[in-house]
């Protein structure tokens, strides 16, 4: 099995989101893989609104880019992860607003994947670690996968070593590009460099 770092990152015409509601959780939660279920807002209190710097960027894809390094799908992307047997997410559901601050979609949702695996090998691989939190990986320049140390399993997950990363799976990658779904990128994670 093949581990895959994913990015949400799409077409030039991409919406790309600005910051997270005032009334939602702060930001930086959202990168530490715990619930978030029991604070979170009703959907209509969770507005995201499409970054005025990018004036072009209008279309939805399956993925979205955004200001927070979130993972934002929709519920394509929801349904695929479920059919693959993703166990391991919880589905924080927002509204999309324009440039002209009206709601352009009910359909999309903030992953919080709950997961955290030792996908590092931390003797092998080649890093730095953050000055701010030492348990965490703040840079990679070659990153070397302990095999042994992922669980089966395991489809969708955080790097216990650097909540920030989600990883998914040949089988979730398959799927996604089998679909068809736009939006995202992924890079092998055996020999990530870090971008």
């Amino acid at each position: 099995m093949k581990y895959w770092v994913i990015k949400p990152s799409g077409p030039s015409d991409a919406a790309y989101l600005s910051e997270v509601s005032s009334s939602m959780p702060k930001a930086y939660k959202f990168d530490k893989g715990i619930s978030l279920i029991d604070e979170y807002p009703a959907a209509e209190n969770c507005k995201i609104y499409y970054d005025p710097e990018y004036p072009e960027g209008t279309q939805l894809y399956g993925f979205l880019d955004n200001i927070n390094d979130l993972l934002i799908v929709n519920k394509e992307v929801k349904k695929i992860f479920e059919d693959t047997g993703v166990d391991s997410i919880e589905y924080l559901p927002i509204w999309l607003c324009d440039h002209k601050h009206e709601v352009s979609s009910k359909d999309y949702f903030i992953c919080n994947v709950l997961s955290k695996v030792d996908i590092f090998d931390m003797e092998e691989s080649e890093y730095d670690m953050s000055s701010l939190d030492e348990s965490q990986i703040d840079d990679v320049d070659n990153m070397v996968v302990d095999y042994n140390a992922v669980p089966e399993d395991a489809k969708v997950f955080r790097a216990s070593k650097m909540l920030v990363q989600i990883f998914i799976n040949d089988d979730v990658k398959d799927a996604l590009e089998k679909a068809g779904v736009e939006g995202f990128v992924v890079k092998d994670a055996e020999g990530w460099n870090g971008i």
